[in-house]
């Protein structure tokens, strides 16, 4: 079953696009444009069903509908790593745990990676966390849109390859061989994995079921793929569950063109970091 895509039709494969948008954010290149519209063809012929009447069930459907999750599942990346952006987790190490511990007097930490994929920037978040003097009591949250995703960072299971950006002394400490294939991949030690914990989230939806305060949120490589409009909402959801002096750390030119007025900015070479305003800041207080 071809996809109508001339004339009149065109609206169709701009309705996708708009679809898609509207329910989370994402925004495609016209490039970018025939792989959307493949995967549509895709689950199309799989249901058996027409285009349209595709369409109108998706946009009419629950976020927790299995075919808009499905539809989902084929357009979003997956792609991410330990350690990622080295110059983040240096400022989290030696800036921002430092100063929410002594000049905050913060023992009990909340850290979130905002669309952490199969979790291996909230795993890095906690080795940091679990490091550094240690923290006695932190919990690491890693929430993505992607149920598959989330799936794949609860069971904490990695192949050589992909823990070989893991400073060595963090792979002796916190990996294991994994039982079923001690010669292939690893796992995450039974300490680091009580310490992260992940759900399925739409980072897009206001409430989005987020119902803690973080000390330390980390969002990279999220926004790129988000419209304009959708990266400032984003923004200004995830600065409304810090607490006050807790850190927003983005991706390298990733975040809105205007900042939030809860976000104060925080000027280090290579990293895009922002601060929650204390209360005294918003009341305009000195």
């Amino acid at each position: 079953m071809a996809l109508q895509m001339h004339g009149r039709e065109a609206a169709t494969r701009e309705s996708w696009c708009e679809l898609i948008r509207r329910r989370c954010g994402l925004a495609f290149r016209t490039a970018q444009v025939p792989v959307v519209l493949d995967c549509v063809r895709q689950l199309v012929e799989a249901r058996g069903t027409s285009e349209r009447a595709y369409y109108e069930q998706l946009a009419a459907a629950a976020d927790n509908d299995p075919d808009w999750l499905s539809l989902v599942e084929h357009l979003v990346n997956h792609e991410t790593s330990f350690f990622r952006h080295p110059p983040s987790f240096d400022v989290l190490r030696n800036r921002v745990l430092p100063d929410l511990r002594s000049t905050r007097g913060r023992n009990r930490l909340h850290l979130l990676s905002a669309g952490c994929s199969t979790g291996q920037e909230a795993y890095s978040m906690a080795m940091i966390a679990m490091d550094h003097d240690p923290i006695p009591d932190f919990a690491v949250w890693g929430c993505d849109i992607s149920r598959d995703a989330i799936d794949a960072a609860r069971r904490g299971r990695f192949g050589r390859r992909a823990i070989a950006g893991v400073p060595p002394a963090f792979r002796q400490r916190f990996f294991v061989a994994h039982a079923d294939d001690p010669a292939g991949d690893f796992e995450v030690c039974d300490e680091l994995r009580r310490r992260v914990r992940f759900s399925a989230m739409n980072l897009f939806v206001a409430d989005a079921g987020v119902a803690l305060s973080y000390d330390v949120i980390f969002c990279q490589n999220v926004l790129i793929y988000m419209s304009a409009a959708a990266v400032s909402q984003i923004v200004t959801h995830l600065a409304a569950r810090l607490v006050p002096g807790g850190y927003l750390v983005l991706g390298p030119g990733e975040g809105p063109t205007e900042r939030p007025a809860l976000l104060e900015p925080v000027t280090i070479s290579g990293v895009r970091m922002f601060r929650r305003k204390s209360h005294a800041q918003l009341e305009g207080r000195p």
